[in-house]
């Protein structure tokens, strides 16, 4: 027997789905100002490189972030009756 009331599980479940797709939405937001940020490392001609990773790698790197998460944020969407419809929390 389940004690805890089905409006409450969706409740829950609901809020905790808008909060995940929320964080999604401001990482993805911060993901766009780094695009300018890593623009902004690119060393003037004929100078030495002081960087730590090149300006390629970087780009290379952040590519890989976006694209991680717009996968992530469509598994997040496919699966979202499942994520409202139960109460769940990360661990």
């Amino acid at each position: 027997m389940d004690v805890v009331p089905e409006a409450w599980k969706e409740l829950t479940g609901r809020s905790r789905y808008e909060a995940l797709v929320g964080n999604a939405q401001g990482l993805a937001m911060l993901l766009d100002g780094v695009s300018s940020l890593i623009k902004a490392c690119e060393p003037p001609p004929g100078s030495l490189y002081q960087f730590a990773a090149r300006v390629e790698d970087l780009e290379v790197a952040h590519k890989q972030t976006v694209e991680t998460l717009r996968t992530f944020v469509v598994r997040v969407k496919s699966f979202e009756a499942d994520l409202v419809s139960k109460p769940w929390k990360v661990s």
